[in-house]
């Protein structure tokens, strides 16, 4: 069987290792006055000996020194009984010289030393650093001829072991302190009975108030009264321990039971807990390829009945969403904060729909780790707890504020109940006063009493004295409950640096992937080793998925993790990365294969998995998650070098997705959506026509976020003028969506038309499905037909633009996507509004206020309420739909959603009229036209100086005034073309002034 180190070699570690050091005795003399050829003989056939007897306890020859040996234990293999062999040894090598009477051979007398500590090797075992080596050295120099001298740190290892005269103090060279010379004499005879195995489901103490309250909640959510409980405390306090043992009270009742693991490196991979629980019940393959019939028949045969529509919800959340299949992205179907809410809702059904049969017990453990969508769907669970047979327990380091969630804090155990813990582990009854010294090291900490009360137990201390007990873990180095966990990850032997390769993985790990990296170690030697550490309590199953393991505790992955130097632990990253690229489909999500890419230093494929993390999340409207991957993919950035190939396009491709994601979390106007286009379009203008085809999505950006409509018409321009040489043509549309949005608003209505006609020749309605995501949140075509029956109304071409809504709202509901849905009618609506058909415009608001209240889209239903109040007001004497107006304006004002000022306005000028405020009409109606001429919102110009003309009439204002405003609608109207708008204007000029 070839070794771990066949083909992966560690280039160091560090460990406890005992050094042993043998020197002979006036060597010098001896040679002098003997013949050279037998001292030559003499001396290899005591090294030859020497050897012996140290291999056969487990031991290494170093160094052969000449007259005498470096020898170590626990080097190379691992050895919990290192120290006992050693001095083992050291008692055979005296012994061997005092018999070595061979008349052929000189009689030598050696001295030897023994000392214990932490050292640091190289994988070559050409350096090792640490004071064994160097005590061991001082002590033989010190010890007398046939006798061995033992450090106080190998002392208090084998004190239970060996006979031992305490020599004298001696101040050694480079130690600061005396030191206790200690000299063995001889074995003791083995105490009968021996230690205890460890019990890896020892029952718990001093829990038994929070036991009794889970139960009693246990109780009430069985009579149909759940509730959330979150456990909350720090690592190793004893909450997983906690839940396991009331678990295990309820093993013999009839429920369900499911617990999510909250993963470390998976806070941005969105209901990453439910979806590894979907992945076990149901299988990946049809997760991933959405198959809504094999879906609902896996559930069945779990005993859970879902809807047809709660599963393809959460089937658009888990079908595999690839940019260049825009078949599969079907999440564009919902939009936003309306789509999450329907995965959470759905995910909660799932989980609590076979309740009302058998109650249900719910654990998500490692909270603190949580992504943000899991906390809402245990923010969802909490809140339908309370009329169902379900127990929500959470565990956490952290307290997070969830809905009708019943914090219980875990602190330290109480004296008694650590006394009673240690008893029960050393499985009599335990020196005197240890248990009270190992209660003041653990601080009430139940792992770190268990662990440190295992270790003493291992090594029988004999003593009744806390600084002999401190002794024993100074000299095993052991300062943490980490160090005790390193210690007890020593004692598995060869099966120690499987475990360090698996916590380079992860906390949960797969023998697929493990037997990978061990490489040349046989899979019949990896399953013993697993079976090792199984049984050490270090690992245990993972009940969701075959052939995968993880450690018991998160401390102990940390543990093993950290005692390997950094060096290694990035080669192993490099194992992992290398594999993961070459991988078609990773066998890790791609934020854990972004984080081993970044340990093992390569950048660039760090930074790719982090935006394909970043984009997943992004196409199931995770924003929060998104821009965790984000982070990642800028750090990973930063270290590419400058000189790299790749980094503009990985930047550009950040930048990208960090646009999308600010302006959904800030807002689309906001300061730091427009630092990220703005710094884009910079970067992007310097590279070749063929990236800026590629990263075209940036210049939507620029042009989108412009601070106002001026801006905004001149990127509009420079777009469409930049991609005319493009042969991407979804490129080219778009470049076109820009330029018809913005001239509308410009008043430019024929530059408008004509985008509208080139680019909706370009349309592809299977390309539209993905870009819709990333344009706008809507389709293109119908914000094309939208724009432009708008448009030529104001040109009065009736019959055109007639036609045009219609294809519009048609198309439109033919994409079944709700975003295009409430845009059609919101073209619907304003051209209603403006031709003045209140009935048109009240019915059409109310079915677009259906579509967002059911969608969640809180800026579609300011605008909807808005118009409906405006058309209610319009059409009644009794002043109803006003207030209903103004506070869906003001609600669309806290949203800063307002994209059409201008109109909105003017009808709200409209409504203070109808109430008899005129003087706030005028005023309202000023700012709107400084607002229209500053930002460039010009389409609606005409009718804002011609409303203002009416109500300085109707306020009695000079005649020359209300000239004024008409003269202005008369010369903007003409300058824009917009012949229907001339006309109302010239139509009261000559009813209002006369000649």
């Amino acid at each position: 069987m070839k070794t771990l180190d066949a083909r992966f070699r560690f280039s160091g570690e560090r460990r406890q290792v005992t050094a042993l050091f043998y020197d002979i005795v006036g060597s010098t003399e001896l040679l002098l006055k003997s013949e050279p050829e037998q001292f030559f003989r003499s001396v290899t056939a005591l090294h030859q000996n020497a050897e012996a007897i140290i291999k056969k306890h487990g031991g290494f020859l170093h160094q052969r020194l000449g007259d005498g040996g470096c020898c170590f234990f626990g080097y190379p293999e691992q050895a919990e009984d290192a120290a006992e062999s050693a001095v083992q040894s050291s008692l055979e090598l005296i012994e061997l010289a005092a018999k070595s009477k061979a008349k052929s051979r000189l009689v030598f007398k050696l001295r030897i030393g023994v000392a214990t500590s932490l050292v640091v090797f190289s994988s070559e075992g050409n350096e090792i650093i640490g004071t064994a080596p160097i005590l061991a050295a001082r002590l033989q120099a010190e010890a007398d001829p046939n006798s061995a001298l033992v450090a106080e740190s190998t002392f208090q290892l084998t004190r239970s072991k060996f006979q031992y005269s305490l020599s004298r103090e001696a101040k050694l060279k480079g130690f600061d302190e005396p030191i206790g010379l200690w000299r063995p004499q001889g074995r003791l005879e083995e105490s009968p009975g021996g230690a205890l195995p460890q019990d890896l489901n020892r029952p718990i103490r001093g829990r038994e108030k929070e036991l009794t309250a889970l139960s009693k909640a246990w109780e009430a959510a069985c009579g149909g009264n759940g509730s959330a409980i979150a456990l909350v405390g720090e690592a190793g306090i004893g909450k997983s321990k906690l839940i396991r043992e009331f678990a295990d009270r309820l093993a013999k009742t009839q429920h369900d039971s499911v617990v999510f693991q909250c993963n470390r490196r998976l806070e941005s991979q969105p209901l990453h807990p439910f979806v590894a629980f979907l992945e076990a019940v149901v299988g990946i393959s049809i997760l991933r390829d959405g198959d809504a019939i094999a879906f609902l028949k896996a559930l069945r045969t779990t005993g859970r009945e879902l809807s047809e529509a709660s599963a393809a919800t959460i089937l658009s959340f888990t079908a595999e969403q690839k940019s260049s299949n825009p078949g599969q992205i079907r999440t564009t179907d919902l939009s936003g904060r309306a789509f999450r809410q329907e995965v959470i809702e759905a995910a909660a059904h799932l989980l609590t729909c076979n309740a009302s049969v058998t109650p249900t017990l719910l654990v998500f453990e490692d909270v603190h780790w949580a992504d943000g969508m899991t906390v809402e769907l245990m923010d969802r669970l909490g809140s339908l707890a309370h009329k169902l047979p379900v127990l929500i327990l959470q565990t956490s380091r952290i307290r997070r504020s969830l809905a009708a969630t019943t914090e219980i804090e875990l602190t330290g155990l109480a004296p008694t109940a650590i006394r009673d813990l240690v008893e029960s582990i050393w499985g009599e009854r335990p020196p005197p006063g240890l248990s009270d010294f190992i209660l003041g090291q653990c601080d009430g900490m139940p792992l770190y009493a268990e662990e440190l009360t295992d270790f003493f137990r291992g090594r029988h201390p004999l003593g009744k004295v806390s600084s002999e007990w401190k002794g024993l873990l100074l000299d095993g180095g052991v300062t943490s409950l980490n160090d005790l966990l390193s210690a007890r990850l020593a004692s598995t032997g060869p099966a120690r640096k499987v475990a360090q390769f698996a916590s380079v993985i992860g906390r949960e790990f797969s023998i697929p992937l493990l037997t990978y990296l061990l490489e040349e170690t046989s899979h019949q030697a990896v399953d013993v080793h697993i079976e090792r550490l199984l049984s050490q309590g270090i690992i245990e199953p993972l009940p969701t998925a075959p052939r995968t393991y993880q450690f018991r505790h998160v401390l102990m992955q940390e543990a093993a993790y950290g005692s390997l130097l950094k060096s290694d632990r990035r080669r192993i990253h490099r194992r992992i990365a290398d594999l993961l690229i070459q991988e078609r489909t990773p066998s890790l999500p791609a934020a854990i294969a972004a984080w081993q890419c970044a340990e093992a230093g390569l950048h660039v494929a760090a930074a790719r998995f982090a935006l394909a993390a970043a984009e997943a999340s992004v196409l199931r409207s995770a924003m929060h998650e998104a821009n965790v991957s984000l982070t990642l993919c800028a750090e990973a950035i930063t270290s590419i070098s400058s000189r790299e190939a790749d980094r503009t396009d990985l930047t550009l491709n950040l930048l990208k997705l960090q646009g999308v994601v600010a302006t959904a979390l800030e807002g689309e106007g906001s300061e730091v959506a427009r630092r990220i286009y703005s710094r884009a379009t910079q970067l992007l203008r310097k590279q070749p026509s063929a990236v800026r085809e590629r990263h075209f999505p940036l210049y939507w950006g620029w042009w989108f976020t412009a601070p106002k409509i001026q801006t905004q018409q001149s990127r509009a321009r420079i777009l469409v003028e930049d991609m005319q040489s493009v042969e991407d043509e979804e490129t080219k549309l778009q470049s076109y969506h820009c330029g018809w949005a913005t001239s509308f608003h410009a008043g430019e209505h024929n530059f408008c038309l004509d985008c509208v006609a080139k680019g909706l020749e370009l349309y592809d309605s299977y390309r539209a499905v993905r870009n819709r995501a990333f344009f706008g949140g809507h389709d293109a075509k119908v914000c094309g037909l939208g724009e432009s029956a708008l448009s030529y109304l104001l040109l009065n071409e009736v019959d055109a633009s007639e036609a045009a809504i219609q294809e519009c709202l048609d198309w439109a509901d033919s994409t079944e996507h709700v975003g295009s849905m409430v845009h059609g009618l919101y073209y619907a609506i304003v051209l209603r509004r403006c031709q003045g058909r209140y009935d048109d415009v009240h019915a059409l608001g109310e079915e677009m206020l259906s579509l967002a209240e059911e969608h969640g889209l809180a800026a579609s239903q300011a605008r909807a309420n808005m118009y409906c109040g405006w058309a209610e007001l319009m059409t009644s004497s009794d002043g109803i739909g006003g207030k209903r107006f103004e506070d869906a304006l003001q609600l669309q004002q806290q949203l800063g959603t307002d994209d059409n000022l201008s109109m909105h306005s003017d009808m709200h000028a409209q409504v203070l009229h109808r109430l008899g405020r005129n003087d706030e009409a005028l005023q309202t109606l000023q700012n709107a036209v400084d607002v229209g001429r500053s930002s460039g919102q010009l389409f609606w110009l005409p009718e804002l100086y011609r409303h203002s003309a009416k109500l300085r009439r109707a306020l009695s204002e000079r005649p020359s005034s209300i000239k004024k405003d008409l003269a202005n609608a008369i010369r903007i109207a003409e300058g824009q073309g917009a012949a229907w708008l001339l006309g109302r204007a010239k139509t009261d000029m000559d009813r209002m002034i006369k000649p």
